[in-house]
Parts: structure tokens; C-alpha cells; sequence
């Protein structure tokens, strides 16, 4: 893929020549990822020649920036654990879902959260929230078209009128709380982390029991991750005036 990627496209005998794989495959496995999206066939000719997809592109550009933000922000995440006494959680959104990439768990905590590697839809965590709020109006009214909303709990919205009007309040507080929305006895608060183009690439969650996030602490937790989160879009170059809020 890097010898394609370098070379803009290649003949089925000049993907033989680099790959090795027998003469009688290679056409056929180009065909594959071909109907796959991977690849994308040009006929020049009569000569087939075979060049990389954007969705390839995406998704290689995806693991870069999970990779690359996981270990960056590595230290940031084991602060908010620290500075809260609760479990920390890193997300980024892939295809109209949150993947969460890290957890840290410094301190004892009775609840369980999503494990690393899980994908969620995005009305039943608190990153799903912030990523949203943080859409354009064009890119949320695509969101919800084309995705449904899952009945986690009984405190989990499912209409989408409502989930677009908490984003009003998201994006004026600058973070989001799940209150329950995941699971029952589960609250998290979550902000946004901005890379150096403005866009919010990554959010960073805490998640404890409504005992312990209880309404009377969600105001000062929320300003321990918000910190935590600036400092975060700080250290992958974000300059706060380079965002550009959606409008209500």
C-alpha cells in the first residue's frame, strides 16, 4: 500500500511484481478491495490499473490520529484521574459512532465503563454529545438522518429533536454530562479537545456513580476537565482562536 500510495496507481502486473502474490490472486484480491472501497479501478486502454481509495485513506488517517492522540495526551488523562479520584476515559469519533481508546483507572471505583476499543452510538455516552455539539448544523442533520438513536436506559434521549436541543447547552457550557444515559447509577462529564485546526478530534470524560459525580460536585468536576481538556488541545497545537462554533 505504501509503494501504491507513493506511486498514485499501478498495473495488475506492477502490483504482482510488488506484492508476490501469484499472478493468478493479485487481479482477484485487487477486485475484492476494489468492491470493498479500498481500491478504485482506472481503464487506460484496456490496461487495468488500480489506485487507493479514500475510505482506505480514512481509515489509515483514523488509526494515526487514535495512535497518535492516545500517547500524547497519555499524561493529561492520568491527571484528570488524579485531580477527580474517577475513571478517565479518551474518545474519538469514527463513522457516526465513539470509539473509546483509553481508560485509566488510578483510583477504586464501584462502577464499570465501556472497555478500550468499544464503539458506542452516540446518545448513550457523553463524548457522543460534545462531538456533536461541535458539528456544523449540516454535518448534526446528517448525523441524525442516517443514524438511529438506541434506548440505553430509561434516561437515555432518543429523540432526535431533544438530542439536537441539548447541543445548545453543550456548546454553551463547553461540556457535556451523561446522566445515566449509559448505564443506571453511571454519570460522566465530558470536554472537547481541539487539534491545531480547530476541530475537536478527541474528548476527555470522567465516569464515576451519581454518588460520588453527585449534582452538587458536577459544576466543579466539569471545571477540572475542561481544564484538563485545554490543556490537552494545548498540546496538540490547538490556538482557541482558531475554532469556529456552530450557530444555534
Amino acid at each position: 500500500m505504501e509503494r501504491l500510495s507513493e506511486m498514485g496507481s499501478l498495473s495488475t502486473e506492477e502490483l504482482y511484481e510488488q506484492t508476490r502474490i501469484p499472478r493468478s490472486s493479485v487481479y482477484r484480491v485487487a477486485s475484492i478491495l476494489e468492491s470493498l472501497g479500498y481500491l478504485t479501478r482506472i481503464i487506460n486502454g484496456g490496461e487495468h490499473r488500480w489506485q487507493i481509495d479514500l475510505r482506505f485513506l480514512n481509515l489509515s488517517a483514523g488509526i494515526l490520529n487514535r495512535l497518535d492522540v492516545k500517547t500524547e495526551l497519555k499524561d493529561v488523562l492520568v491527571g484528570l484521574a488524579n485531580d477527580t479520584k474517577e475513571i478517565v476515559q479518551l474518545a474519538i469519533y469514527e463513522n457516526g459512532m465513539v470509539r473509546i481508546v483509553d481508560n485509566v483507572r488510578k483510583h477504586r471505583s464501584i462502577i464499570n465503563v465501556a472497555h478500550e476499543g468499544s464503539l458506542l452510538p452516540v446518545n448513550t455516552c457523553v463524548a457522543g454529545f460534545v462531538f456533536a455539539a461541535y458539528m456544523s448544523d449540516e454535518e448534526l442533520d446528517a448525523l441524525l438522518e442516517e443514524t438511529e438513536l438506541p434506548q440505553q436506559t430509561e434516561f437515555t434521549i432518543t429523540d432526535k429533536t431533544k438530542f439536537k436541543a441539548a447541543m445548545v447547552r453543550v456548546r454553551k457550557d463547553g461540556y457535556a454530562v451523561d446522566d445515566q444515559f449509559y448505564a443506571i447509577g453511571h454519570r460522566c462529564i465530558g470536554a472537547p479537545i481541539f487539534n491545531h485546526l480547530g476541530t475537536v478530534i478527541a474528548v476527555i470524560n470522567i465516569s464515576g456513580h451519581v454518588k460520588t459525580i453527585s449534582d452538587d460536585k458536577t459544576e466543579a468536576f466539569a471545571a477540572q476537565v475542561k481544564q484538563r481538556a485545554q490543556e490537552g488541545s494545548a498540546l496538540l497545537g490547538y490556538v482557541p482562536q482558531a475554532v469556529s462554533l456552530p450557530q444555534d
